[in-house]
């Protein structure tokens, strides 16, 4: 019987540049050695994460570019924080579904969403 999600692999020719992005805009990173073979954005402890690996060590993953979805709480002061840092990203809108929403590219061209 499945109990839990673990994680969701990528892959990246530059998993400590990636991690770095991910820190730099608030995401927690969890490196599991210094060389960044592996890191996992988000607790893996607690909760599920997004699982990069070194794509130039471990191949290339075969999903493509994935889009990884998180929540903030305000996300004007998420916009003004992350722009403030020199990332390129729009504003939040009102999305189709009818709630806020800001997406902007990782430096993989991964898609990151912020939802509120």
């Amino acid at each position: 019987m499945i109990t839990k999600l673990l994680c969701v692999n990528i892959s990246s020719k530059n998993p400590q540049r990636l991690a770095q992005f991910y820190q730099t805009i608030g995401v927690p990173v969890f490196v599991e050695d210094q060389n960044y073979d592996g890191c996992n954005l988000g607790n893996p402890a607690n909760e599920s994460s997004v699982c990069v690996w070194d794509e130039n060590k471990w191949g290339k993953s075969t999903a493509g570019y994935v889009t990884i979805v998180f929540r903030a709480d305000d996300l004007q002061q998420t916009y003004e924080e992350i722009k403030s840092k020199g990332i390129k990203i729009d504003p939040p809108r009102i999305a189709d579904w009818g709630g806020q929403e800001m997406v902007f590219n990782d430096p993989d061209g991964n898609i990151v969403m912020l939802l509120t």
